[in-house]
């Protein structure tokens, strides 16, 4: 136990409340967590609810004919489409169109603020020693993390409520049907915030450290929304065994089903009442999954940054290559078929798409790869504010590498690795539309059009250096979302109808969308010089300032 823990003895009065009033002082704990976490409760669901009003406003006034929402459906229904977004009850009317664009991504944005929420007001609580400090006086077994958890639904509820008034007040509902649709399409986005809740819940009692709560729980949300893929491209009998997919099998606008909801709460009082139970049988800060001892010597190259980085991360570079790999052989394997349907429908689709013909589908397909590439970039940066925040870091300091060298060679791992899941991506993209039918022709292209994207991934990777530097308290957050600020842009740009102006200098809208468009040297190497003084500025900050833990 640390100096500051010993400081508050546990007392046996203490000990008694606990055991006989486990949710002692939950409402005070409510107002604490719900006050701590102000700005993340209050933007996640502005942010959410903004842009499905966005979307709803703007496809409004886009799609304002049946010819271009049969045409939308049309492209609806492929392969991709549906391996991405779901399909739509109604794909064929206004409705149908604002979800298949907007609800999937409105549905895991919320699950993800979820998981970060609950790991932060929980098992990173437990590591920096607050939960043991607060348990040592009037504070129940479990109230902090009902408390906690209490909050966090009420995000979810609210998040809900305010899409189903977006919808409502964009006229997303059929003439005469009421707002029923509204109000099951705000359902379904909570019961997949909820489930997400629970399985944080449970994961931040297994795990042992933030880190491993934070990846468990994204790993499972990840699978949730790959077997409902799995399922939409099947039979559909997959989808029903994801969460993810009963909230999608609630069909707003279609079937109008709430029962689906229903299993989502099932499985949340299930997982909460489990999380509940492991807790009460464990030690504050201890885990059900303990840490393997390492082996008594470790070979020479442990003792280097770089090296022990990669061992250290070596589950999560492995885990990004299969998923990059895989999400590229699907991407190409479903670009003939979806292209030709494209071709098919009205000219007034080509506003959604971007564009017509493979050329402009394979380009948005590179994009989203090199999308899937920055996630794996940001996430071995942020590593490096993790090592510092549990003090890690001194340690290896400690001896004769200086700051510069330690900085310069934990950040090899997302320079060299984003080039190399780029070529990758971008030859596999290649591999998976030959094997299709749709020929050998563009496979070199592809891979230098993947690879034209490195430093739009180095720019945002940068972004998360610099505020390492220079704010580093911020360093996580911060980088996470601006990520997910540019995966915003990029899925629903087309509905955020920005000015050029403002397209010009977001790193994946300025990188050419080749093979679609022409080569331009200039903005790529304006994106790499700024990306270089990213860089820059945060490791030579990094190297004067103070070391700053949690």
């Amino acid at each position: 136990m640390n100096a500051t823990m010993t400081q508050v003895p546990l007392t046996s009065g203490a000990a008694r409340n606990r055991a006989q009033q486990p949710l002692a002082a939950t409402g005070t704990m409510m107002r604490f967590v719900a006050h701590r976490n102000r700005i993340l409760l209050i933007t996640w669901p502005v942010v959410i609810v903004g842009l499905f009003a966005y979307v709803s406003v703007y496809y409004h006034g886009m799609l304002n004919t049946q010819q271009a929402l049969d045409d939308f459906a049309t492209i609806s229904n492929t392969a991709s489409i549906k391996a991405l977004t779901g399909l739509a009850a109604e794909p064929a009317t206004l409705g149908g169109a604002v979800w298949t664009k907007i609800w999937m991504t409105s549905a895991l944005l919320l699950a993800f603020a979820v998981v970060f929420l609950v790991t932060r007001t929980g098992r990173a609580d437990e590591e920096a020693g607050r939960t043991e400090l607060l348990r040592s006086r009037v504070l129940g077994l479990h109230a902090s993390s009902v408390a906690a958890w209490a909050v966090i639904a009420g995000m979810c509820v609210v998040t809900g409520l305010g899409v189903a008034l977006a919808a409502m007040s964009s006229g997303l509902d059929p003439m005469g049907s009421g707002v029923m649709g509204s109000l099951v399409l705000g359902a379904s986005i909570t019961g997949v915030g909820l489930v997400a809740l629970g399985v944080a819940a449970v994961t931040g009692q297994i795990a042992t450290t933030p880190r491993a709560a934070n990846a468990t729980a994204s790993a499972v949300v990840g699978t949730m929304y790959v077997l409902r893929m799995i399922g939409d491209l099947g039979s559909g009998t997959l989808t029903w065994a994801s969460p993810v997919g009963w909230g999608q099998e609630m069909q707003p606008w279609g079937a109008n089903r709430w029962w689906p909801l229903l299993l989502s709460l099932v499985l949340t009082v299930v997982l909460l009442s489990a999380a509940l139970a492991l807790e009460a049988h464990r030690d504050v800060g201890a885990g059900l999954l303990v840490p393997r001892s390492g082996s008594d010597s470790a070979p020479r190259r442990y003792a280097s940054p770089l090296g022990l980085a990669l061992h250290l991360q070596r589950n999560v570079i492995i885990g990004w290559m299969v998923t990059a790999a895989l999400a590229a052989l699907m991407f190409g394997s479903v670009a003939p078929s979806m292209t030709e349907l494209a071709d098919d429908a009205a000219g007034s689709f080509a506003q959604v798409l971007g564009g017509t013909g493979v050329e402009a589908l394979l380009s948005m397909l590179v994009t989203m790869t090199s999308l899937i590439v920055t996630v794996f970039s940001i996430q071995t940066t942020v590593t490096m504010r993790q090592d510092e925040a549990s003090g890690i870091i001194e340690a290896q300091l400690a001896g004769a590498v200086s700051r510069t060298q330690w900085a310069w060679q934990r950040l090899l791992i997302p320079i060299v690795g984003s080039a190399v899941l780029l070529v990758m991506s971008g030859a596999l993209l290649g591999v998976g539309y030959a094997s299709a039918g749709g020929g050998t022709d563009l496979m070199g292209d592809l891979v230098l059009a993947a690879l034209s994207y490195w430093p739009a991934v180095m720019l945002l990777t940068g972004v998360a250096v610099f505020l390492f530097g220079w704010l580093p308290h911020v360093t996580i957050g911060g980088a996470w979302g601006i990520l997910a600020a540019m995966w915003i842009l990029v899925v629903s740009g087309d509905a955020l109808n920005l000015p050029s102006a403002v397209l010009d200098v977001v790193p994946f809208t300025a990188t050419p969308h080749q093979p679609w468009e022409p080569m331009s040297w200039p903005p790529v190497l304006a994106l790499a010089l700024v990306a270089l003084g990213l860089f820059w500025g945060g490791v030579s900050r990094f190297a004067r300032r103070d070391i700053q833990t949690d």
